[in-house]
């Protein structure tokens, strides 16, 4: 699992920069910096969730839950000191919540 694990945090980044040049343009740079800090953050977590949904230890519904509940803990530091709107960098966490699940079910085939 770690190195399929490895090309599917690759797939998450790739994901994030995504992300932030079509939803954020003018604040792209900062996105990315954010986006892949709060990845980098989540990793072990990822990696562990992931591995108890392959095993089936870990329903879709209960995946996408543990996921959403890190979302108060999600700081967009780099976007907050740019100055976007609150309610931006909110949606903006809640695209990139939802792009993971999308991201791990695909990268898994569910």
């Amino acid at each position: 699992m770690p190195s399929d694990f490895n090309d599917l945090f690759e797939q998450l980044k790739k994901g994030v920069i995504d992300l932030a040049e079509t939803t954020l343009k003018k604040y792209a740079s900062k996105a990315k910096s954010d986006g892949k800090k709060m990845l980098e953050e989540m990793k072990d977590k990822l990696q562990r969730w992931t591995e108890l949904l392959i095993e089936r230890r870990l329903t879709t519904e209960d995946f996408e839950w543990l996921l959403n509940s890190q979302k108060d803990l999600i700081h967009m530091t780099a976007l907050k000191q740019a100055g976007l709107a609150a309610i931006r960098v909110d949606q903006f966490v809640a695209s990139l919540l939802n792009m993971i699940v999308d991201t791990v079910f695909s990268f898994l085939k569910i």
